[in-house]
């Protein structure tokens, strides 16, 4: 099977080896796997043209398996050697019989036979065939409802009543050039800065805007305003973290974060929340700095809500977040109005996870980064860092490879500085001083998620979750459960693939007919603060492998917040709510419309029933924190309140993995904040 590079280009954009990695038989199981999760369905009686072309539509049609093995292709071996394994037991007569009493191999299998075989791997009591089914099925979603067409566009957007946004008027882009390298290459700087995000950015904007020669590097690619993609599936694949597909080691939490010039923040929902004080008072006794609480770090928020043009007339609501707020109000809850760090944004798209077209948006590539360009850094991107350079106790630069993204080619690049700044995240930056030889116990431990489950309630009217601001209401009734421990109620953008990749499948007509009500979806997510902690390592191949499982503390708040939202959904008026469980977890309104307490209790003990264990139920992160820690005893911490790594001079760490907990609110200001208050102890260094 062959499909052209302009039919592909949507979704893989980098160098792969097709499906190739995958023998003849491998793919013809893959084939039809997603030929089962996604196959030609005989329409509903009396529906129209449309619907009934979008029934009729299977996986082969878009080439499903074929894209998902050019996306496969790109994982490491490990994860592949788990496909692989997977794909082995499929082929298998004997795996068959156990689970549907018919010894044939999967293939074979009649279609009721194969979603019945499916379902047993999707709620199986091992944990190891749980993950297979999320694996195969997360995906094949996601291409299935975001691939692109010969067109331009996927087939199944007009049934959904999905349109991308248009391209905006002609924009002029800032005149930010990024540094080539063209063959391996020694720079010498000031400082050199790992990272371009809420951390990075900030730091490389002070310290240039101070006279420092700075030298950026960022593992990601450059977009601006002309080139953000607008397109659901490019958007993914080109501007987060291993294309969109990272995952814990087990897949039970789906982790979103930014991969490209100013990381983070180009992504984000420009939700601006300030740590919250008790959250300092408990940083400063953790971690024995004091300052944590004192006036600098303060003022430091201020000097960077200014920069970002932190505010709130940017956060009129979208449907989706009205109906949050209103449904808080009919119950007496808390509903709150988000600070946003967004100038002139007005209902007009919804894109803002895929960058924004606009200019509205005050990322660091917008603005500290831009002063560190104008000030002289020298900014380099597709560029990862291998290792830090340590002589004699002292950090004096960072070897890193440049990726030509055309061909492909790598070239080494060594920059020597007298201060080196890890601001990678809390996923790469441990595992960049790991790669560096560092032995501190506490490198990858602490590692918090703020673990966040989604409950989609589905409105007689349309709700369009993926139209307008992404997040501008939130409630914080149950943020102090338990003294600081709780969780936020917020909402989140769904577009059609991650509405793909989202909803349960509990069979392939259950699906297909669930993802017609998109428009009519609102989706509200449960944020917890983590009491429980995971871990980063590093794999055989040096890449980050993250081992997080949710508490069984922090599933009690999942479960309370997902029973909340349910009725705060219907407060605001939604006819059904489900949450994403493998199982069927659904509540629905009588046929007159009426709900009743008992019926809110058997939906909680139902919640109970159906679990929390690794994907039994779709959890996601978009935060993650404290993996380098901060902390005046070096036997407790990775870095001291100055931000400089305990037993290495000159190394820093600014992001935030430098948390000592988790911040509890989204934390792109916190880290701002922070990575301020210590660019400028940076400076007196230099």
């Amino acid at each position: 099977m062959t499909i052209s590079s302009t039919v592909l280009s949507p979704i893989v954009q980098r160098q792969s080896q097709g499906a190739t990695w995958l023998s003849p038989a491998e793919f013809a199981i893959l084939e039809a796997i997603c030929d089962t999760l996604l196959p030609s369905l005989e329409p509903p009686p009396g529906v129209s043209a449309e619907e009934a072309a979008y029934y009729r539509r299977r996986a082969a049609d878009l080439q499903v398996a074929q894209r998902m093995a050019e996306m496969l292709a790109l994982e490491g071996e490990e994860r592949k050697r788990q496909i692989h394994q997977l794909l082995t037991l499929l082929s298998s007569s004997l795996t068959s019989l156990l689970l549907v009493g018919r010894p044939q191999p999967f293939a074979r299998l009649p279609q009721e036979l194969r979603e019945r075989y499916l379902l047993a791997l999707a709620n199986s009591p091992l944990g190891l065939l749980r993950q297979g089914f999320q694996a195969m099925k997360r995906l094949a979603g996601f291409i299935f409802f975001a691939a692109l067409d010969e067109r331009g566009c996927n087939p199944n957007w007009a049934v959904l009543d999905y349109t991308p946004p248009r391209d905006p008027p002609a924009t002029v882009a800032r005149s930010l050039q990024p540094f080539p390298i063209e063959s391996d290459t020694t720079l010498e700087a000031d400082a050199v800065v790992i990272g371009s995000g809420a951390g990075g950015g900030v730091v490389a904007g002070e310290l240039a805007r101070a006279g420092k020669s700075v030298v950026v590097l960022e593992k990601g690619g450059y977009y601006n305003e002309e080139t953000f993609p607008v397109e659901e599936g490019r958007g993914m694949t080109e501007l987060y973290l291993q294309r969109g597909l990272l995952t814990s080691r087990d897949l039970g939490i789906t982790v979103l974060a930014g991969s490209t010039l100013g990381g983070g923040t180009v992504v984000n929902w420009m939700t601006s929340f300030r740590t919250p004080e008790d959250i300092l008072d408990e940083w400063a006794r953790q971690s024995g700095v004091s300052e944590l609480t004192g006036k600098s770090l303060q003022d430091s928020f201020a000097a960077v809500e200014e920069r970002i043009s932190v505010n709130l007339e940017n956060s009129a609501h979208n449907r989706q977040n009205q109906v949050l707020a209103d449904g808080c109000t009919a119950l007496g809850y808390h509903a709150g109005v988000l600070r946003r760090n967004a100038v002139g944004c007005n209902q007009r798209c919804g894109s803002c996870c895929f960058g924004c077209r606009y200019g509205c948006k005050r990322s660091t590539l917008a603005t500290y980064l831009q002063d560190a360009f104008e000030a002289g850094a020298r900014i380099i991107v597709n560029c990862s860092a291998d290792r830090v350079l340590i002589e004699q106790g002292r950090a004096v630069g960072v070897v890193a490879s440049v990726r030509d993204p055309q061909s492909g080619r790598l070239s080494r690049l060594t920059v020597r500085a007298r201060a080196v700044i890890v601001a990678a995240g809390s996923i790469h930056s441990p595992a960049l001083l790991l790669r560096s030889g560092l032995s501190n116990p506490h490198i990858g431990r602490h590692l918090y998620l703020h673990p966040t489950a989604v409950v989609a309630g589905l409105y007689p009217d349309k709700i369009y979750p993926w139209k307008g601001v992404l997040q501008s209401a939130y409630s914080n009734q149950f943020g102090h459960l338990d003294g600081t421990y709780g969780y936020k109620l917020e909402t989140a953008p769904v577009h059609p693939g991650m509405l793909g990749v989202a909803l349960p499948w509990w069979s392939a007509r259950d699906y297909r007919r669930e993802l017609l009500q998109a428009p009519y979806v609102a989706a509200f997510i449960v944020l917890t603060r983590d009491r429980g902690e995971g871990r980063v390592t590093v794999g055989r191949d040096g890449e980050p492998v993250i081992d997080y499982v949710v508490s069984v503390y922090d599933r009690r708040h999942l479960l309370h917040g997902i029973a909340q939202a349910a009725r705060v959904h219907f407060a605001a008026g939604a006819r059904s709510v489900l949450s994403l469980h493998t199982r069927r977890t659904r509540l629905d309104r009588a046929a007159d419309g009426t709900l009743d307490e008992r019926q809110f209790r058997e939906f909680e003990r139902q919640l109970e029933r159906h679990g929390m264990a690794p994907n039994r139920l779709m959890v996601f992160t978009a935060h993650q924190m404290g993996t380098c820690r901060m902390g005046s005893d070096p036997r407790q911490a990775v870095v001291d309140g100055h931000h400089e790594v305990h037993g290495v001079r000159g190394l820093f760490v600014c992001d935030g993995s430098v948390f000592p907990s988790p911040s509890g609110v989204n934390p792109m200001l916190s880290i701002m904040a922070l990575s301020h208050r210590a660019a400028q102890y940076i400076k007196s260094t230099l």
